[in-house]
């Protein structure tokens, strides 16, 4: 199976997943809110964020893998070639395994130190705290997976065990234990998840399992940690740019303050989230490509990917502004809405995150980790600064602007300027070919803004009708955009079959990138 097909595989069950997720979970955000009350659910979606800090102690070991595979397969043409995986797989491990005991000792001091406030919150973060713990050699094996490109079998692998710890947590729901529920249908979807992805790697790719942990020479393991810690770096930003927020907030005004930023955000994170699955997706064949004799194909491919990206986060603005307060007025109330104007800069923020993101990848596929992880971590300080500050002054709306005030003065002009070299193009270039994206998202976006102004969808057939004439016209506009290269050379064959289909016509284009 070649790079693109295993890309779009893993993609369409991605999406499939995202669908099925984001139905159910709309449901079941108000069903909880219903049976365990705003200030408890939104400590649990504190008690979410707090597990993020744990994950950051594999020092990037575990994140270092997917690409250290796809290293491996590229160089050897092939994973069957590639007789340093297992090697590469059983350091690896020994690693996680060295971690575990750091893992649980920081656990348990995170758990003594919770706020007396959060009390509701202790034991069952205890129970999540335990299973994250003991569960945590496990996702050596997805990393593995990932890096192999077993895409659409962890997209299924995560469907299905988020749907038995989902179904568990309703059940229990309904029995009346509280974040109980909510602690073991999390337990129960990440044990379950451990235990396939062990089994997938040991029965369907026994040749990169190795027979024993290898052990590490002085010098290999500097090497590994001076790579590793550059991950990690990398991830500490990421926490402070995607979970602090809600900390803050529940510092500041209270958890009771969480659930309507959460819920103000919630369409926006569901959608918004689709480019950035593009992007992760891409991920292991940008690393495969870098590695193989294809390497002068880069830059077309991130410039494809690039325009794919802010083609898709487009999309998701202008439905997002059409109908979130109406959409939330639904869903769970209107007391729940944050405000026109919250989420204007929450979206403002996602657009400038995800052409971002575009940059970061490009980056991460040259290898250029200590860049991504040293600006990305100078843009969490400069957010969480910018966010504490202005929480005390303005509320929900300070977390949105601390947001997009450090990807503006952080991360932009970094990663902007650093791809442009990699590609060897001008940043005016690489700016200036976003210019036929925005003026078409411009007109998209302010007539959304103009029409949520006098009137609001409140009932399951208008929030429907108002998706499809949003995201309708900036298709609209959008497809010609997306048929030009270098987008077009993925998205004209794909285009053509999908018509040839529809229309019961044989197939003239057999070619896969």
């Amino acid at each position: 199976m070649t790079r693109t097909r295993r890309f779009l595989g893993g993609l369409a069950v991605g999406y499939a997943n995202q669908a099925l997720v984001t139905i159910v979970g709309l449901w079941l955000t108000a069903f909880l809110l219903g049976r365990l009350g705003q200030e408890d659910y939104g400590l649990w979606l504190v008690g979410t964020r707090i597990l993020g800090y744990l994950a950051l102690l594999d020092l990037g070991v575990v994140a270092l893998l997917p690409r250290e595979t796809a290293f491996a397969t590229g160089r050897a043409g092939g994973e069957s070639a590639a007789h340093d995986l297992p090697e590469i797989v059983g350091r690896t491990t020994r690693l996680v395994l060295w971690q575990m005991p750091l893992i649980a000792l920081v656990a348990a001091i995170i758990w003594l130190a919770l706020p007396e406030e959060w009390a509701a919150l202790r034991h069952p973060l205890a129970l999540v705290m335990g299973v994250f713990v003991l569960g945590f050699p496990l996702r050596v094996f997805q990393a593995v997976l990932t890096g192999l490109q077993e895409l659409a079998f962890l997209g299924t692998v995560y469907t299905v065990t988020w749907i038995a710890g989902t179904g568990i947590t309703v059940v229990l729901a309904f029995a009346g234990f509280g974040l109980y529920a909510l602690a073991i249908g999390w337990s129960v979807g990440q044990v379950l998840s451990g235990l396939i992805w062990w089994r997938r790697a040991v029965s369907h790719h026994p040749e990169v399992i190795p027979s024993r942990l290898p052990r590490f020479s002085d010098g290999q393991l500097r090497d590994r940690l001076s790579r590793s810690m550059w991950i990690s770096v990398s991830q500490i930003a990421q926490v402070l740019l995607q979970g602090t927020d809600l900390l803050i907030i529940a510092k500041i005004i209270g958890p009771q303050a969480v659930v309507p930023y959460f819920c103000t955000a919630k369409v926006l994170t569901v959608l918004g989230h689709q480019p950035q699955m593009l992007a992760e997706a891409a991920q292991p064949a940008l690393s495969e490509l870098r590695a193989g004799p294809d390497r002068e194909r880069l830059a077309d491919v991130s410039l494809a990917l690039s325009r794919a990206i802010l083609i898709l986060s487009g999309a998701a603005a202008c439905v997002v502004f059409a109908v979130n307060e109406g959409f939330v007025g639904w869903w769970v109330g209107s007391e729940q809405y944050g405000g026109a104007v919250l989420t204007a800069v929450l979206l403002g923020g996602m657009l400038l995150r995800h052409w971002n993101v575009t940059a970061v990848y490009s980056l991460f596929a040259f290898g250029r980790d200590r860049r991504i992880s040293l600006t990305t971590l100078f843009e969490g300080i400069v957010t969480v600064t910018i966010t504490i500050v202005l929480v005390y002054r303005w509320g929900l709306l300070g977390a949105a602007v601390g947001s997009v005030a450090g990807v503006i003065l952080v991360a932009l002009p970094a990663n902007l300027t650093a791809q442009a070299r990699e590609l060897e193009i001008s940043t005016l270039r690489l700016v200036g070919d976003l210019w036929p994206w925005f003026w078409r998202f411009a007109i998209v976006s302010g007539l959304a803004i103009l029409v949520s102004d006098v009137w609001t969808p409140s009932s399951i057939p208008t929030l429907v009708l108002t998706t499809l004439v949003a995201a309708g016209t900036y298709g609209a506009l959008m497809l010609p955009l997306a048929l030009r290269d270098p987008l077009g050379m993925y998205v004209r064959p794909r285009l053509e079959k999908l018509l040839n289909r529809i229309l019961r016509r044989p197939d003239t284009n057999e070619t896969d990138g």
